[in-house]
């Protein structure tokens, strides 16, 4: 008797909505049911990429710390031929200001070259001081760092044994002086001439 009963119900049904009502009720039930199908399928993509592994955004951004990671640590490492060049460049450039400040006072400057570095001073009337240009500071050189030099080391007590090269006023040197600075396999070479020229050139 249910069954009859249900079967009299569906047949009222039908014959109460028209054909065209029941077709749009079947086709917005099958749209929904494609759209839940639709939802659960992409949800269910996204969480096997999560669960496989990184997202293209996550890999390139990892790419680029590590770059720059590896960026960082290559400048970080010491150049001991740059190092050496450049201070034999500054040590140029200095005594190279100690000459056109022998010129322009019209008094004695000197630069003395030691194992451990070099500084300048002036001839006053109390013998050799310390400059008071500013451009006149000596400097050390780098560590681990062997220095050779060409021509007889002098013998002013002042010097401390090391050498002393003297500009006059016309800004002369009173010697020829060849520097060698050697470190870590690289060299870096400082000649000054008779005539004030001084140059820079590295070696192997």
């Amino acid at each position: 008797k249910a069954l009859q009963r249900e079967k009299a119900c569906a047949g009222a049904a039908d014959m109460i909505l028209p054909m065209p009502a029941r077709a749009r009720i079947g086709s917005a039930a099958m749209g929904r049911q494609a759209i839940r199908q639709s939802g659960n399928s992409a949800s269910g993509a996204a969480r096997t990429a999560r669960a496989n592994g990184f997202s293209l955004i996550e890999l390139l951004v990892a790419l680029f710390v590590m770059a720059l990671l590896a960026s960082v640590a290559v400048l970080s490492l010491p150049d001991s031929g740059s190092d050496l060049r450049r201070s034999a460049e500054r040590f140029a450039a200095r005594t190279g200001a100690a000459r056109d400040e022998a010129i322009v006072t019209s008094r004695l400057v000197s630069v003395v070259v030691g194992q451990a570095g070099y500084y300048f001073e002036t001839r006053g009337e109390g013998g050799w001081q310390p400059p008071t240009a500013q451009s006149l500071q000596g400097g050390d050189w780098p560590d681990e760092t062997a220095v050779s030099q060409t021509g007889a080391i002098t013998d002013d007590p002042q010097a401390g044994g090391n050498r002393r090269i003297v500009f006059d006023s016309l800004g002369l040197a009173s010697e020829d002086a060849r520097i060698v600075l050697t470190r870590a396999n690289h060299r870096a070479i400082v000649t000054i001439a008779r005539n004030g020229d001084i140059r820079t050139e590295a070696g192997q």
